[in-house]
């Protein structure tokens, strides 16, 4: 039996051997003295099995076995490198995959921040999927995805997390509604309307939406289904006069099958949500580290005074200014 074991010292010998066919001038190639280099070859030989060399006095020639050997050591050499350069690339976040998670409506944000870090990491991969806000905080915790944009609750017991901006509430009824040529609505305009209900466990904006209305001393009807305002049928409902859709515009952002839907701001003080980056604690990729560095970029100002800690360098947050971010109804 032979021990085929071949180390890329070995392969890069023999290569350099093979292409110059002589033994003195490898040797001056590889910087070696040409005995140790001859030795290294016979080892090579004997652990393979095979003769590689033809060798005499006059000339050095390959076998049919250094021929067939000879393509493949190229190959294993130019593989040793590929899989340093990935090393090295990875080490500073310059490739790799970094999963996203977003929640409804969220897809222009998640877009601005993807564009920016594809023109500073070419070569990282970005999948994205849709996850409502409250799942996400179990999928960063299994560690599903690396990085959520969800609005309210986030775990911060195990997660760091940075607010990108405020996202205004709206109020979104069909076009033939009394109140549909306004510009904007307070609550107590639409407190006696049917609101379209939303599944706690899926999204805390259901809390969100009652607190405003009981701190104003109003008890909304609340209309449950088994759809979400994003669906199809939740925009059916609206336009139908079933209910009323009261939240982030980006939730509900366009009319479905021709059906025409107006958008009215609601000009409470507390009408509004916070959109949130979310990690794990100690992440330490620098693909999802680098990525993070792109959110930052992506919105500068953020809501409050945060930081991310990418490559053990605490980042400055500006704080008081709000970024709002466009809606489309």
């Amino acid at each position: 039996m032979y021990n085929a074991r071949v180390e890329l010292r070995h392969a890069r010998y023999f290569v350099a051997v093979a292409e110059c066919l002589n033994f003195r001038q490898a040797a001056q190639q590889l910087h070696l003295a040409q005995p140790p280099l001859s030795r290294q070859i016979r080892q090579l030989e004997e652990d393979l099995g095979v003769t590689l060399f033809v060798r005499d006095k006059r000339k050095v020639e390959l076998t049919k076995a250094g021929h067939a050997f000879l393509e493949e050591a190229r190959k294993l050499i130019v593989q040793a490198g590929h899989a340093a350069d990935v090393a090295r690339h990875t080490q500073k976040g310059e490739v790799g995959t970094v999963r996203i998670g977003l929640s409804s409506g969220l897809g222009d944000t998640v877009s601005k921040v993807v564009f920016e870090h594809r023109g500073r990491h070419p070569a990282i991969e970005i999948e994205c999927r849709d996850i409502f806000s409250s799942f996400q905080n179990e999928a960063l915790r299994r560690q599903e995805i690396d990085v959520g944009f969800l609005r309210p609750p986030v775990d911060e017991l195990n997660l760091d997390c940075e607010a990108l901006y405020d996202e205004e509430f709206v109020v979104i009824l069909p076009k033939t509604h009394r109140l549909a040529k306004r510009r904007s609505v307070r609550l107590r305009d639409i407190a006696e309307e049917p609101l379209i209900g939303f599944n706690r466990k899926l999204s805390g904006l259901q809390d969100k939406l009652m607190g405003m209305f009981n701190r104003q001393g109003f008890a909304p009807h609340v209309v449950m289904t088994h759809v979400e305002a994003h669906e199809e049928a939740g925009a059916i409902m609206v336009a139908t006069g079933k209910a009323i859709f009261v939240g982030p515009g980006a939730i509900l952002n366009h009319s479905i099958s021709g059906l025409e839907l107006a958008s009215l701001r609601l000009n409470e003080p507390e009408a509004r949500i916070q959109v949130y980056a979310a990690w794990r604690k100690g992440e330490d990729s620098p693909a999802v580290l680098g990525f993070l560095g792109s959110v930052r970029a992506a919105f500068p100002s953020p809501v409050d005074k945060r930081s991310i800690d990418l490559r053990r360098t605490k980042l400055k947050i500006e704080v008081g200014r709000t970024k709002s971010f466009p809606q489309r109804v």
